[in-house]
């Protein structure tokens, strides 16, 4: 890992298009948008045709890396709406031939994949809570071994190395927090913390899963080591974030099984008392530390070593003890005390069902009211560096401005542009880089404007789309700002 590696994040599902409507492939939002909960994705950003102008747009900014995610609803997919869930179907190589010329192309455009493997969304064949259901571990392992086996052989016989850097779930506390505390994902129908912490254990599990699945495949074709990692939301909420890794490396640390959840409540602590002395810029809302302080409270309690049953098992049967090569983490607005603003009535992003859900809706932060903080990414970099001794990716860091697909739209309480964001936040990775913090890779998100769970309105494209229009990447977003071109003069100066 030398050449420092600056990129772009994107998902499948919120870029391609093609999902959910007849003869697509179905995933677990596809009831949602039928019954008109969210937004149809429609054609989204349309990546799956856009993709070597994307990876141009890349290489003119000056861009080595770009981070992209395979789709298992594409790659296994159903396309009846009506089919129950059940058996897995066929694997569909023509979408995994077309992932690897993408992959092929990304690769002859100078940038480095980092490929992505689940990215919230899972088929429509499996149950709608498919993390609480031991089923889907067998299930997402086949897919893993399926797609990178095919997509490397593709690469090579084009005479291109195999893939390199792989992500195997992203982030699984917001997955969790989002389906099963705060039902803004489908799914859900046990809620609570000790359903969550279930379903943390399956995520879990399906990581060590791939993690071994990858490296064993590598090591029987002989190509070069993979180099595989899980990503995780910054928080300073030690059960959204902190957890994971912690219980990752619990073999590493030879935590025996016993002492795991005594092990889990120290570490809070220790992460708790190391949020505080940092004197991190925390904007000091009342009711929404009184919030944080419940749900960790609850956290604690709830915590116990039955709901990570399936996790601790899977962890003893794993044949190898290290099972994360590099930290990942996504950077955004880490102080959960942020969740929720002074009411605003205007901005819901989809159908309000009923009073009580505008009331909720209307003082829960969204992505425009997230706090800019550069200064909380040294503080995160230096923990996880210090704390679980691997090189450190920033694999998310972005900003949301307000667009409706209407073009309607209104400023940030801020004030803040993107290209200012971006000027802070590259600054602050030339410090932590230059204080010797293991550092190597920093991914902004995102390349275009894209489909975010639900709605159109979060707009965090270094180039803008005009949905109205068509899908050409705007250099100029609609407050006349060009965010990719400072990027590229940001990112020039060497480390």
């Amino acid at each position: 890992m030398t050449e420092f590696l600056w990129g772009v994040a994107t998902s499948a599902y919120q870029s391609e298009g093609g999902y959910n409507q007849p003869g697509q492939p179905q995933t677990n939002w596809a009831e949602a948008e039928r019954k008109g909960d969210v937004e149809a994705l429609g054609q989204a950003s349309d990546f799956w045709h856009h993709y070597r102008e994307d990876f141009a747009h890349c290489r003119r900014m000056g861009l080595n890396a770009f981070r992209l995610s395979l789709e298992w609803s594409r790659i296994q997919p159903i396309t009846e709406s009506a089919r129950a869930p059940g058996a897995a179907p066929p694997f569909d190589f023509d979408a995994l031939e077309h992932y690897a010329d993408i992959l092929l192309s990304c690769r002859e455009y100078g940038l480095e994949p980092i490929v992505t493997l689940h990215h919230f969304i899972h088929p429509a064949w499996l149950h709608p809570d498919a993390w609480l259901c031991a089923d889907t571990l067998k299930y997402f392992s086949d897919y893993v071994s399926t797609s990178i086996h095919y997509i490397n052989q593709r690469l090579v016989a084009r005479k291109h190395p195999p893939l390199r850097y792989f992500i195997t779930i992203n982030e699984p506390g917001m997955l969790v927090l989002n389906t099963y505390i705060g039902h803004e994902f489908p799914g859900g129908s046990r809620s609570g913390f000790r359903t969550g912490f279930e379903a943390l254990s399956h995520l879990l599990s399906a990581h060590v899963l791939a993690y071994n699945t990858i490296h064993d495949l590598y090591q029987l074709n002989r190509w070069t080591q993979p180099s595989v990692a899980i990503n995780s939301y910054c928080s300073d909420l030690y059960w959204l974030d902190m957890l994971i890794f912690d219980l990752l490396t619990l073999r590493e640390k030879q935590v025996e099984e016993q002492d795991t959840i005594a092990f889990l409540r120290e570490r809070a602590r220790a992460f708790s008392t190391a949020v505080k002395t940092a004197e991190l810029p925390l904007k000091n809302v009342l009711f929404g530390a009184l919030l944080a302080w419940v749900v960790d409270i609850m956290a604690r309690h709830t915590l116990n070593i039955d709901q990570f049953s399936v996790f601790l098992q899977t962890l003893r049967q794993s044949q190898r003890p290290r099972l994360l090569d590099y930290i990942a983490i996504d950077y955004y607005d880490p102080f959960f005390a942020h969740i929720l603003r002074a009411p605003a009535w205007h901005d819901h992003h989809h159908p309000i069902p009923s009073l009580r859900a505008r009331l909720i809706g209307s003082i829960r932060s969204k992505w425009w009211d997230w706090r800019v903080l550069p200064e909380g990414m040294h503080f995160f970099c230096q923990y996880h560096a210090a704390n679980f001794d691997r090189p450190i990716m920033i694999a998310e860091n972005g900003m949301a401005l307000r667009r409706t697909l209407d073009n309607t739209h209104s400023q940030r309480r801020d004030r803040m542009s993107r290209s200012r964001f971006v000027r802070l936040h590259v600054a602050e990775v030339r410090r932590i880089v230059k204080e010797g913090i293991p550092l190597f890779g920093y991914f902004h998100w995102s390349l275009f404007d894209n489909y975010e769970w639900g709605t159109y309105s979060p707009r965090f494209g270094l180039f803008s789309v005009d949905y109205q229009q068509s899908m050409e990447r705007l250099a100029q977003d609609h407050f006349g700002d060009c965010p990719s071109e400072t990027y590229s003069q940001a990112i020039k100066a060497k480390m």
